[in-house]
C-alpha cells in the first residue's frame, strides 16, 4: 500500500510517502512560512522523489488535529481534496498520537501542545510493539489536572513529548521523575503518521470529515460571550 501522509498541525511542515512500510520519501520544514503556500509544493516534492504520481497513491493520512487552528484546517482541506478528486480512501490520525510515537517502547508517552496559560492539548499513550494506545482521551486541559489524571501512574516510566520550555518548567516542578522530551527533539513525523494510518479505517464520509479542535475557536468563543446559548448537539466547525 502507497501512503502519502502530512501533518501541519504544528509549527514544522511534514510530508512522507510510504509503501508497506518501506519510507520512499520524507520531508520536514521548520522554516517560518505558511503552511499553505509550501504544502502542495512539498507534496509534489515528495511524490517525485518516491518516482510516484498523485494518482499511484492508495491512500492519504492526514493529522487532523488538535493544534493549530489554521494548521490543522489547511492540513484537512488538502487532504479532503485530493481524497475526492481523486477518489482515494482518507485517514485521519489525531496529532497528538502522530508526537506520542516519539516516545519510547514501554514508555507512558504524554503528547503535550501548549495552548497558554498553563493549558496544553494532551493525552497519554501506551507504547508497545510499535503500537500507540490511548489510555487517556485527547483533551483541551490545565496542566493541573493533567498532573492529576497521571497520578496513578509511574512518574519514572512517563515521557512528556512536545514540550515547550515553559511548560517543562511546569513539569520538573511538579514530576521531577518524569522525563521530558522538548519540542525540538520531538517533531510530528508524516512516516510516523502513515504507519499509524495503514490500519485505521478510512472515514465513511469525506464531506463531514472536519478538524479535531477540542476547545471552541475564538469566534466561537465570541458567540458565546454575546449570550448565544450553548447547545451541546450543535458543531460550530463549519464542513470543509
Amino acid at each position: 500500500m502507497k501512503i502519502l501522509a502530512f501533518d501541519t498541525s504544528n509549527k514544522p511542515l511534514t510530508v512522507a510517502v510510504v509503501e508497506d512500510g518501506k519510507v520512499l520519501a520524507h520531508m520536514e520544514s521548520t522554516e517560518i512560512k505558511t503552511h499553505s503556500v509550501s504544502i502542495l509544493p512539498d507534496i509534489q516534492e515528495s511524490l517525485k522523489t518516491a518516482n510516484l504520481s498523485v494518482n499511484d497513491i492508495d491512500l492519504i493520512a492526514v493529522a487532523d488535529g488538535p493544534g493549530s487552528y489554521t494548521g490543522v484546517r489547511i492540513a484537512v482541506t488538502v487532504a479532503k481534496t485530493l481524497a475526492f478528486t481523486l477518489n482515494k480512501p482518507l485517514v485521519g490520525v489525531s496529532s497528538l498520537r502522530v508526537l506520542a510515537a516519539n516516545g519510547t517502547d514501554g514508555k507512558l508517552a504524554v503528547p503535550v501542545i501548549d495552548a497558554r496559560n498553563d493549558n496544553a492539548f494532551a493525552g497519554a499513550y501506551i507504547l508497545k510493539s510499535n503500537e500507540v494506545v490511548n489510555v487517556i482521551a485527547d483533551q483541551h486541559i490545565t496542566m493541573d489536572k493533567l498532573f492529576a489524571l497521571l497520578a496513578n501512574y509511574d512518574e519514572n516510566n512517563i515521557q512528556f513529548v512536545n514540550v515547550s520550555e515553559h511548560l517543562a518548567e511546569l513539569i520538573q516542578n511538579k514530576m521531577p521523575n518524569a522525563e521530558i522530551i522538548l519540542t525540538k527533539d520531538s517533531l510530528p513525523n508524516a512516516a510516523k503518521l502513515a504507519n499509524l494510518a495503514k490500519d485505521e479505517q478510512p472515514v465513511k464520509d469525506i464531506d463531514a470529515f472536519v478538524p479535531t479542535y477540542l476547545r471552541l475557536t475564538q469566534a466561537e468563543h465570541d458567540w458565546m460571550e454575546k449570550g448565544h446559548k450553548e447547545d451541546g448537539n450543535i458543531s460550530y466547525v463549519e464542513e470543509i
